[in-house]
């Protein structure tokens, strides 16, 4: 619906916004579609130079960078979005759009910490990435020497890329990654991502209660448990 929207039902906006609301929507399915490709290919081609160097950097920025496509630039887009379309000024579309990016980014680590963690409900089953072979974040965060030595790494590796469906082995494997910090880590980053991002949005917007909302929206991505 959303070319229709701005095609059709957005008779007042001027052809110079109108163009860059076009663009931005273009981005916002660029990036999509890039974030998916990357998550259906998987980071494995990384792992074993992250297990033998015990560097986990490059690593971590390339999951960050699949998550930032997939979920982040999109939300941060529609962000942008919804500002230009406000009245905003550059720099109020900018400090909104970033922290709307941060939050999408924060989603996807938290929900694979809550992969590990577990959901309430049961939604998902407890360790399914494991299942896949998956590498996510709090596996990137574990690959580094500061958490894991070399034997840990190489064992953490063999066991993921083995896509183990014995509960037991996939619970020994989490048990792991949060006894190295590595789900503590990830938890922390994301909320390092949002509260850096909305320092810059608490200096460019006034206060109102939708700015609280906006706020509250980020504080309940931190914490979500579905």
């Amino acid at each position: 619906m959303s070319l229709h929207i701005l095609q059709s039902l957005t008779p007042d906006l001027d052809v110079a916004t109108r163009c860059r609301l076009y663009e931005i929507y273009f981005l916002t399915l660029r990036a999509g579609h890039a974030g998916q490709a990357f998550d259906i290919y998987g980071l494995d081609y990384l792992m074993d130079d992250a297990v033998r160097s015990g560097d986990s950097a490059k690593l971590e920025k390339s999951v960050a960078c699949t998550h930032r496509l997939k979920s982040a630039v999109p939300a941060g887009c529609l962000a942008r979005m919804g500002a230009l379309v406000g009245g905003g000024t550059q720099r109020q579309i900018d400090s909104v759009g970033m922290y709307m990016e941060s939050i999408g980014l924060a989603f996807q680590i938290i929900d694979d910490v809550l992969n590990l963690k577990g959901f309430e409900g049961n939604v998902k089953d407890r360790g399914e990435d494991i299942k896949a072979g998956k590498v996510t974040f709090p596996v990137a965060k574990a690959m580094s020497s500061s958490r894991l030595d070399l034997t840990a790494r190489t064992q953490v590796w063999e066991t993921l890329k083995s896509k183990p469906q014995d509960n037991a082995v996939v619970g020994a494997l989490i048990k792991r990654l949060d006894e190295c910090g590595a789900i503590d880590a990830s938890i922390d980053e994301a909320n390092s991502l949002v509260a850096k991002a909305w320092a810059d949005v608490d200096q460019a917007i006034p206060d109102s209660f939708y700015k609280m909302l906006l706020r509250a929206f980020g504080w309940y991505v931190l914490e979500r448990h579905y």
